[in-house]
């Protein structure tokens, strides 16, 4: 799968804040689920217009790890979650020292 930076960046971000719901008690199909406000206030979105980030979360969807709705929000799937449980797969720790070295 390939993705651009952005879009790279973005997931990261929301893989983050999966591990961190779920940490907290959120159920899985909860935690899956982004609202666009969610996903707007994320580091890398708060610079962005609101169609780069409507058009980064179409990439990601595009890319098949999940499912954009009409409002912006979004939903991951069984694939996204295991394609960053296999890509940081020492869970939080991992994916918050990774995205603290990124370039904003």
């Amino acid at each position: 799968m390939q993705l651009t930076k952005d879009a790279d960046n973005l997931v990261c971000h929301l893989y983050k804040v999966y591990l961190t719901k779920r940490k907290i008690g959120t159920d899985k199909l909860n935690a899956k689920h982004f609202s666009f406000s969610e996903i707007q206030v994320l580091k890398p979105c708060q610079k962005w217009s609101v169609p780069d980030i409507k058009a980064t979360i179409a990439e990601i969807s595009r890319a098949g790890l999940g499912k954009m709705y009409l409002d912006g929000g979004f939903m991951a799937n069984d694939e996204f979650i295991i394609y960053m449980e296999n890509r940081f797969k020492n869970g939080l720790d991992e994916i918050t020292d990774f995205i603290s070295k990124l370039i904003p």
